[in-house]
């Protein structure tokens, strides 16, 4: 299995005397809201960075990476510059790039994996650990495969709750494959799975939890589960037009 952490990003400014701020990777509201302060002062990063090299500090940055704050300590030993990267909540030394998002998750890679295949039916071919600017989460990114079909399934890496399943339509005969199987003429489809993802949370304000593309008395349409902070609810929306033609909220 692999990990991909894309939170720790960017390098020290080196020569710089000042102590810079750096804001990176939000994107959305819910993000900004989510934004921790760092519990670390400077000087205790300085010192947590000297107890991991003997040297002198010549340069700290403080940024923010997603909602976290990292603190970049430069220090100046016998054998060269070296760059030490704590973390502002813990104080923890980040030895590697993922560091940061697995202090985050609470679920392992084996759990987010039975998570996805219980949600999903086929292989696991790739998992990632990330974090969603979108939904200011750490994630883990499940690909499962069946039948040449690729289904992504997004699980907070946190609570282990399916935030979205996803099929790969990069594959035109793939979907096409799919299509017939459900009795569904591709020509029905004019509303694309994103565009339709849109129609359903313009219907109810929460996070989109799972898509199908279904065929109703030969009619193509989307059946798009959100979970909003009122529960939740099951939007069908028409792959032909993008009309709204049915919300069922759970009891």
């Amino acid at each position: 299995m692999k990990f991909k952490a894309t939170v720790l990003a960017g390098a020290i400014a080196f020569g710089s005397a000042a102590y810079g701020v750096h804001a990176m990777g939000t994107n959305s509201e819910e993000a900004n809201k989510n934004t921790q302060s760092a519990k670390i002062s400077i000087d205790e990063a300085k010192s947590i960075a000297l107890k991991e090299v003997d040297g002198k500090v010549i340069d700290v940055d403080q940024d923010q990476e997603g909602p976290y704050v990292v603190y970049e300590v430069e220090v100046q030993t016998q054998n060269g510059e070296k760059d030490i990267e704590i973390n502002g909540q813990t104080g923890k030394v980040l030895k590697d790039d993922d560091d940061l998002l697995k202090e985050q998750a609470k679920i392992t890679t084996q759990e987010a994996e039975t998570i996805a295949l219980g949600k999903v039916s086929g292989e696991m071919t790739d998992l990632d650990l990330d974090y969603d600017d979108r939904t200011a989460k750490v994630v883990y990114e499940v690909e499962v495969t069946h039948n040449g079909l690729e289904q992504d399934v997004k699980i907070d890496a946190v609570t282990g709750d399916v935030l979205h399943v996803q099929k790969d339509d990069d594959d035109d005969d793939d979907r096409d494959d799919d299509l017939d199987d459900d009795n569904i003429k591709s020509s029905q489809v004019k509303v694309t799975e994103q565009k339709a993802e849109g129609i359903a949370l313009k219907e109810v304000d929460g996070e989109v939890v799972s898509i199908e593309l279904d065929e109703d008395d030969g009619i193509a349409l989307y059946e798009i589960e959100v979970q909003s902070n009122k529960g939740e609810a099951e939007v069908t929306v028409s792959a032909t037009n993008g009309d709204v033609l049915e919300v069922e909220w759970d009891d």
